[in-house]
């Protein structure tokens, strides 16, 4: 009976009827999944039916576009424009504090929009506009830049916190703000996939049993150079710097380092070594280096060496490079570095690290026999930077973050005291929870 079953269910549905789904490969590389990302509501699949000839297309989407001209009005709005502010040096005040500002267009530009940090490239094709909200914590971190612009900061900062609390959010202001402040900003999202294996990579020629990625280290020079062009060409570079077969003459400026070195991918990172060892150095411009998903530098990598071992991220020229700066190996004559925690990929973030974020309570060995004892291993406590912890959103920063989604469409409900009330004790003060809860379609 079943057998008969069986083959009624063969004879119904053969291999060329079947339908599937084509998966476009997004690199030439191998491809790692990114755990927990949200859907882009931009982007649809085209369904294709599998037969022996080319497959025909059912349905093909590769954007949604709605034509507003003839539009239902009741359920299409298009994105209104919102008067907000522009997020400068000027604007970061406490005036501003649960204010929504706007990110300068030329800074936003300088990123990239595949190189938005976390889930915000969704969130501001939603907006029209990126903007962020500028809360209490964003006024303490300009203020802790402020005073290391002046002396730099013996530790670096470290921002961690469940995923959704904003810290790639604040990271990305404070980058924005040093920009139009005349700092040099070394500006590195998303530095998961220099570690995942969607990058190229190849052994170090001039460093034995290092690793480098020219692509991806020449993009992070054009990036330095974008953001900070007129405060590079501020620092002359004050000593002969040889790249290659090319020589740079002493009065020459960092912004001509960083030029020949995006121009030429191969010899990209011995210019970052060179841009770094000068930059951090001099005393005439401060530096900021604001480094998103650093927990990344602590770990190993997807990569495998000429033995077939794993790499671990320290054998990476671009992690060895700016990690120096977040366990004081390296120091900052004048600026400050700040990175931010990623909590989302779990490969990424083993228990090692988060006993290193939240190391336990160190209890007094009171007992003399045991504070001798060679064998009693106790975790480290001291760390080589701050860690500011990102909780949750108080009430008022709530209000204006769903004030804002109201004024740009994104929530069609009144803005009540009871509304905010409800969504942000549903949402545990999470940000990244309040959006999800207004944007969800359940």
């Amino acid at each position: 009976m079943f057998g008969i079953q069986r083959i009624r269910l063969a004879t119904l549905a053969t291999p060329k009827q079947l339908v599937h789904v084509v998966r476009r490969s997004i690199s030439t590389t191998q491809c790692v999944p990114e755990y927990h990302k949200g859907s882009d509501r931009s982007i649809s699949t085209a369904y294709v039916k599998r037969g022996l000839a080319k497959p025909r297309i059912i349905r093909k989407s590769p954007t949604t576009s709605v034509d507003w001209e003839n539009a239902n009005g009741r359920y299409y709005q298009s994105i209104p424009v919102v008067g907000a502010p522009t997020l400068s040096k000027e604007t970061a005040n406490a005036e501003s504090v649960n204010k929504v500002l706007r990110l300068d267009k030329d800074f936003m530009e300088s990123i990239g929009t595949e190189n938005f940090p976390g889930f915000l490239g969704n969130d501001f094709k939603l907006f029209g506009r990126p903007a962020l909200l500028y809360r209490s914590l964003t006024q303490r971190l300009v203020s802790q830049m402020s005073k290391s612009a002046r002396r730099a900061s013996p530790k670096a900062t470290i921002l961690d916190g469940k995923a959704g609390t904003g810290k790639s959010a604040e990271l990305l202001m404070v980058a924005a703000i040093a920009a139009s402040s005349g700092h040099i900003v070394v500006y590195a999202p998303k530095t998961i996939s220099w570690v995942n294996s969607t990058k190229p990579y190849a052994p170090d020629a001039n460093n034995s049993g290092m690793f480098v990625q020219p692509d991806v280290t020449a993009e992070l020079l054009r990036r330095i150079y974008s953001m900070s062009k007129e405060a590079l060409e501020k620092v002359p570079l004050g000593k002969r710097v040889t790249i290659g077969r090319t020589t740079l003459a002493e009065d020459q400026t960092l912004a001509d380092l960083a030029v020949h070195g995006y121009e030429t991918p191969a010899l990209a990172q011995t210019a970052l070594d060179q841009l770094l060892e000068i930059a951090s150095t001099q005393s005439v411009v401060p530096v900021l280096i604001a480094v998103d998903d650093i927990n990344t530098f602590w770990t190993d990598t997807l990569y495998f060496d000429q033995e077939d071992k794993v790499l671990p991220a320290c054998r990476l020229g671009l992690v060895r490079s700016l990690g120096g700066f977040f366990d004081r190996t390296k120091r900052l004559a004048r600026g400050w570095a700040i990175g931010a925690t990623s909590h989302v990929d779990f490969r990424f973030m083993p228990k090692s690290i988060k006993d290193k974020l939240d190391p336990p309570l160190m209890v007094p060995l009171t007992n003399p026999e045991l504070a001798k004892d060679k064998n009693l291993v106790r975790p480290a406590t001291k760390k080589p930077y701050k860690i500011n912890k990102l909780n949750h959103m108080d009430s008022g920063e709530a209000w204006a973050l769903l004030c804002f989604y109201r004024a740009t469409n994104l929530i069609a409900t009144r803005v009540t005291r009871d509304f905010v009330a409800k969504k942000w004790m549903l949402a545990s003060g999470n940000p990244r929870e309040i959006f999800t809860s207004v944007t969800s379609f359940a």
